[in-house]
């Protein structure tokens, strides 16, 4: 019987390994015993810090998509009285920045096998992590409804379509690569261009009929705190993606 201590590295090793594994076999195809040559550890290690397959597919799916984004925000501007058109502002800039460059190519593999395979465990953190979130920018313009700065018959719809086209335009940056569309659509852009077109039209769709197009003004400070959080989200993101190219 092998008694191990726990180590926060090791367990990383895994994850890592796993998700190389997971990237290139899928959930079904994917063995514990390549993993654990992967990580360069005994199999025995693997089943004491994950027990299960089943298990360690689920941490490296959550390593991957799981990230304090709200409690960093929410820090940020708790003494901070926006309004729905600052806040939805604010969630944007969030939402076009995060993902700017944030493209991890095993990741995207990951989620190809899970839709394919059945999709289960993807659409538990789904239904976990993103629909809340989506949520949250839904209340955001319900409340700008009721305030008379939006108008809209589907709030939910224009977010659904606000997230998805910022996720899908940072994506298909790896299939671009080498053609000349690159260069159409991702040439010498710093994200300004994605987030100032995403903006205006978010505003334009919500605004209400014979009202002209008003974008907020944003402070110095809040663009600054603005600043802040991206880099503090960017650094949490930077740690799950980067740990893959060591291993």
């Amino acid at each position: 019987m092998h008694s191990y201590k726990y180590s926060k590295e090791t367990r990383d090793v895994i994850l890592n390994a796993a998700k190389k594994e997971f990237a290139e076999r899928g959930y079904s195809g994917a063995r514990m015993s390549s993993i654990a040559k992967r990580a360069g550890v005994n199999q025995a290690l693997i089943h004491y810090y994950f027990s299960s397959k089943e298990k360690l597919y689920r941490e490296v799916l959550e390593f991957l998509f799981h990230h304090e984004e709200s409690r960093i925000i929410e820090e940020y501007f708790k003494e901070d009285v926006l309004t729905p058109p600052e806040a939805l502002y604010v969630a944007i800039y969030i939402l076009v920045y995060l993902h700017h460059d944030a493209i991890d190519p095993e990741t995207n593999r990951i989620i190809s096998w899970e839709i394919a395979e059945g999709g289960e465990t993807f659409k538990k953190l789904l239904i976990e992590y993103l629909y809340p979130r989506l949520d949250r920018i839904t209340l955001i313009i319900k409340q700008g409804i009721e305030q008379g700065y939006f108008e809209t018959s589907d709030p939910f719809l224009i977010v659904f379509n606000l997230v998805n086209f910022i996720i899908s335009f940072e994506n298909n940056k790896q299939y671009l690569k080498d053609t000349h569309w690159y260069g159409l659509f991702y040439g010498g852009d710093d994200g300004r261009r994605l987030f100032e077109y995403t903006l205006n039209a978010t505003f334009k769709a919500l605004t209400p009929k014979r009202k002209v197009l008003a974008l907020p003004h944003i402070s110095n400070e809040l663009q600054n705190k603005l600043h802040i959080i991206i880099n503090k989200l960017k650094s949490a993101q930077g740690e799950r993606y980067a740990l893959s190219k060591e291993v």
